[in-house]
């Protein structure tokens, strides 16, 4: 099981790393133009959340530090119509895993940081895979850290620490704790993929 999951781990760390690498030559700033997005994609509930203790070190990426703070925009829509309100109340937990994705086009935002659930189902071999978005992390904190992604090919991966609010119809909040991941600048894997 601890195989399973440091591969897992790696595989979502990779995903992360490639994305960040093929980012590094488009303009970090949204096209003058954009094509209007009609509907995006529905990601449908697809299972319990990913505990963040689940997740194991990968000395390709080692742990560069921790950013606690509190995920933006938990009250509106996500483009395909879900709640994310209704997202939070129903499947966010402390100690679940999140996975921090750059949104260089956002035309309000170009430093946007979308934060998704990672979510896995009872299914036999289901692996872990990005869920539901639930907001963004804050506009200062994403012109910090950004660049990190879009030049250093940091990962961002984070974890739930409280949900908030809630009460007398209150919205609920999430705080978060942000795990930074930055790739390992002399990796054997890295360093065959330079020769390759």
């Amino acid at each position: 099981m601890e195989v399973f999951v440091a591969l897992i781990f790696v595989a979502v760390i990779a995903i992360g790393f490639i994305i960040a690498t093929t980012k590094r030559g488009q303009p970090t700033t949204a096209p003058q133009v954009a094509a209007p997005q009609t509907t995006a994609p529905r990601i449908a509930y697809s299972g319990k959340s990913y505990p963040f203790s689940e997740v194991t070190n990968d000395a390709n990426f080692p742990h560069v530090g921790s950013i606690p703070t509190k995920i933006r925009g938990v009250a509106h829509e996500n483009p395909d119509g879900m709640n994310r309100q209704q997202i939070i109340r129903q499947s966010c937990h402390r100690g679940d895993a999140l996975f921090l994705v750059r949104q260089p086009n956002n035309p309000v935002d170009p430093n946007a940081i979308q934060v998704r659930r990672i979510v896995y189902s009872d299914v036999p071999d289901d692996k872990p895979r990005l869920g539901e978005q639930i907001g963004y992390v804050s506009r200062e904190l994403a012109e910090d850290i950004a660049p990190k992604m879009d030049h250093d090919g940091f990962v961002l991966m984070a974890w739930v620490t409280n949900v908030t609010g809630g009460v007398d119809d209150e919205n609920l909040g999430v705080n978060i704790q942000i795990e930074e991941y930055r790739p390992a600048k002399h990796s054997p894997t890295i360093a065959a993929k330079r020769l390759t």
